[in-house]
């Protein structure tokens, strides 16, 4: 018995040994032994494509919702904030290239996409049908370039994210290029869609896989960017806005592309749990950035007897024994002047903040929507370059479904973001279209009611105040301002490409009239910018 025992076990150790001799001298079984069996090192285009939706509202400007007058502090805060103080926080999002860590979270928006489209074009090559995935893919690489170029002018475009094929130092090209290379984009890949070919189905968070939807997605963005044009160059913005109506815009509460959040970890509404944390922890005093509604934006809900100011603000109102009530009567609200202040006001607690139904860690982002879409189609009709309806039916339209978008957060006492169509036509019968109104009259109507519709989304609010000069904001010269006492107009290209672009990244700056050395590149405007004529 133990000479059979002793057999099994020295055929075990030597069967064990030979293993080990072919493990050995085989490097790809040595790979195979390092392998992290909790993570995916392959490419899988629908997982992805959901990390690309999701990227879609990453990284948003705090500071623009101050310079926009939406919102206003009373600190000599270290960035920008609304007394334009310094240069802090206007840094362009280059790591839309590559990627950098944000709150703990990996975020390479364009580098994700090439990946994407790499496995997708591999595939093809094999017969995969992927010409609705690719075109998908290349709108969402137009989004992300126009938001970029739209706030540091010049980028590297067309030698960027080429993979081992391009170059550690791509040039700069110019807006109007990019743009014009956007927007064909754009058409190509709208025309591409095709309901008879497969899509990303339920990874697709937006419309799960309705290209047809996603067709009008991409027509509405292009709408928007073809607008961008109108100062710059009218024919060819009259070209593209033309082209994006002939191909079909938002039109339906259905077609709105936004992105829900739960309230579990990792889960949360990124933007507004860092508005929790960093400035509205609990309700009522503790507001550790003085972080308060501009008075520019309360008034002009009050003054307009808006819905969506009880929906949107509150004012908390202290109890004799220290703890504090939810106040959103329209009475009680009241904003900050922007840069009026520098200590803390005796009166601080009367000052309105936003809503606990906006401060919602499950509240949705809104890419974009048809609340935008019909505005700017109200746009197009009063320059007679659309007539397929009125001016005034699209501006109601529009009006309506920027106020019945904010049904979609979830309801939290004392407030309610359902808006009855009695109050939408409350609203619209006290702020009529201006019909019979000049079109500066008719312009800025629009555009302020844009500026409202658009609130939360950082990006276009600031692109569309530029081209527009609408709404007119409250001048700021908080003293030793670094902008001149002027709304800043772009953000910085970051320092290091003087290190690792250096002769592209200067020869930008140079073409631009700006330069990162003489703090004047917050006021030098992009090229679609125009001063208006």
């Amino acid at each position: 018995m133990k000479t059979i025992l002793s057999i099994r076990i020295r055929h075990f150790v030597y069967s064990s040994l030979a293993m080990l001799g072919c493990i050995s001298c085989n490097p790809e079984s040595l790979t195979e032994m390092n392998r992290d069996v909790n993570r995916i090192d392959e490419v899988i285009p629908e997982f992805m494509f959901t990390g690309a939706l999701l990227d879609l509202p990453q990284d948003s400007y705090t500071v623009l919702a101050q310079g926009m007058q939406y919102f206003s502090t009373y600190k000599e805060v270290a960035g920008v904030g609304d007394k334009y103080y310094s240069f802090n926080g206007t840094e362009a999002p280059f790591f839309f290239y590559t990627g950098t860590t944000v709150d703990n979270i990996w975020i390479g928006k364009l580098n994700r996409l090439y990946q994407i489209r790499g496995e997708l074009e591999r595939q093809a090559e094999s017969g995969v049908d992927n010409t609705n995935k690719l075109a998908l893919i290349r709108i969402l690489r137009v989004y992300f370039y126009h938001q970029l170029t739209d706030v540091a002018g010049d980028i590297p475009y067309f030698e960027a994210q080429l993979g081992e094929t391009g170059t550690l130092s791509p040039k700069y090209d110019t807006q109007r290029e990019i743009y014009e290379d956007l927007l064909n984009e754009l058409d190509e890949a709208a025309s591409a869609l095709n309901e008879a070919s497969p899509s990303f189905g339920s990874a697709d968070l937006f419309y799960n896989g309705d290209v047809l939807r996603w067709k009008k997605f991409a027509y509405t963005l292009m709408l928007r960017l073809g607008m961008r044009l109108t100062r710059a160059d009218e024919s060819l913005a009259r070209t593209w806005v033309q082209r994006a109506i002939a191909g079909g815009v938002m039109s339906a509460e259905s077609d709105m592309a936004y992105i829900t959040y739960a309230s579990t970890p990792g889960s949360l509404n990124y933007k507004i749990n860092g508005y929790i944390n960093g400035n509205y922890n609990t309700p009522g005093g503790d507001n550790v950035e003085g972080g308060k509604y501009a008075a520019t934006f309360i008034n002009h809900l009050k003054n307009t007897n808006d819905p969506r100011l009880p929906v949107l603000s509150v004012v908390w109102v202290r109890n004799t024994d220290g703890s504090y009530r939810a106040d959103n009567s329209v009475a009680a609200q009241r904003g900050m002047v922007n840069g009026s202040l520098n200590t803390y006001p005796s009166d601080f607690d009367s000052y309105s903040e936003p809503s606990r139904l906006y401060l919602n860690n499950t509240s949705p982002i809104i890419i974009l929507g048809p609340a935008e879409a019909q505005l700017l189609l109200a746009e197009a009709a009063i320059r007679g370059w659309y007539n397929g309806t009125s001016a005034e039916a699209a501006y109601n339209q529009g009006v309506t479904f920027a106020m019945k978008q904010w049904a979609l957060w979830p309801d939290v006492a004392p407030h309610s973001g359902r808006i009855s169509d009695q109050q939408i036509s409350n609203y619209l019968q006290s702020n009529p279209f201006l019909s019979a109104g000049s079109f500066e009259a008719q312009f800025a109507q629009i555009n302020t009611q844009k500026w409202v519709s658009l609130f939360g989304d950082d990006y276009e609010v600031f692109a569309n105040w530029r081209r527009t000069n609408y709404p007119q904001l409250m001048p700021v010269n908080y003293p030793g301002n670094v902008t001149g006492g002027q709304m800043f107009r772009r953000f910085s290209i970051p320092l290091n490409e003087n290190l690792t672009n250096k002769a592209n990244y200067l020869e930008a700056l140079q073409r631009q009239g700006f330069s990162e050395f003489t703090g004047d590149n917050l006021t030098t405007r992009v090229w679609w910018d125009k001063n208006e004529q």
